[in-house]
């Protein structure tokens, strides 16, 4: 499949994309800010070994229990793009950033109430979001699938619907719901213990709901487009998405996150 042309501009589209000074004024600190990190390419390993050095120990050593190094460098800029968009929002140190995990194992801030944030990652991408509410964001790789299982995880309304897409559509619209669902039940922190198949999200044209016990929750959903293989969406409590993801190479800003994370 071809690859879309954004990836083979990559280095200039991030240049364009860089954050600007006002990233954490007042005017941003009450929207979405929605973040991406391409990992095409693999992170020099003293660049490696430095990042490593600015998340937890406990951290550390999870991800020194990967096998496989792309997991690891996956799982590293996840932490590090979390703690870099955190610093920038709410003008602090990395060292100052204490986090914790509610009962349901999503990780939260424990030393502020400024700021919420989720973190999804698949294949050749880490995604972000942060809020000062809860947020949720999901991003998926789409592959071939077994159309059946959406009898397993879908409502019975999701599944008509699924069902209801031309044989041609039906793999795109189910990784649509799939990245909706996943969002939102991280959206709400209580994370498989709300099955996936206890509420349904109805997509009507460009109108996204969710509906849960014949009621309509205050959530909020936007999908964006990150990738023709990928789909992603984000969920928030409030309707103030941005209109663009913040695109980083991580290499190109790797000077500038040791700056904040210090």
């Amino acid at each position: 499949m071809t690859k879309p042309e954004y990836k083979q501009d990559f280095h200039y589209k991030v240049i364009r994309k860089r954050f600007n000074a006002d990233f954490a004024s007042k005017k941003n600190t009450g929207y979405v800010t929605v973040a991406a990190v391409n990992l095409v390419g693999t992170l020099e390993k003293s660049k490696y070994d430095k990042l490593l050095t600015y998340i937890s120990v406990e951290k550390q050593k999870r991800i020194n229990r990967f096998h496989r190094y792309q997991d690891a460098q996956r799982t590293l800029i996840g932490d590090i793009l979390v703690r870099y968009l955190l610093c920038k929002r709410l003008g602090v140190r990395n060292k100052e950033l204490i986090f914790g995990v509610n009962e349901y194992g999503k990780p939260f801030l424990v030393n502020s109430t400024d700021a919420e944030f989720n973190i999804s990652h698949s294949g050749e991408w880490v995604v972000c979001s942060i809020d000062n509410m809860p947020v949720g964001i999901d991003i998926e790789q789409v592959k071939p699938i077994d159309i059946s299982i959406a009898e397993r995880f879908f409502s019975k309304e999701e599944v008509k619907s699924l069902m209801s897409k031309c044989i041609a559509e039906r793999e795109a619209y189910f990784y649509d719901l799939w990245t909706l669902k996943e969002s939102y039940i991280k959206a709400v922190g209580k994370g498989l213990s709300i099955p996936l198949n206890s509420f349904t999200i109805r997509i009507v044209k460009n109108n996204i709901t969710v509906c849960s016990a014949n009621e309509t929750d205050n959530y909020y959903f936007k999908q964006y487009y990150i990738d023709q293989e990928y789909k992603m969406a984000v969920c928030s409590s409030k309707n103030e998405f941005p209109d663009e993801i913040n695109f980083f190479n991580i290499d190109e800003l790797y000077e500038e996150l040791l700056l904040i994370l210090i």
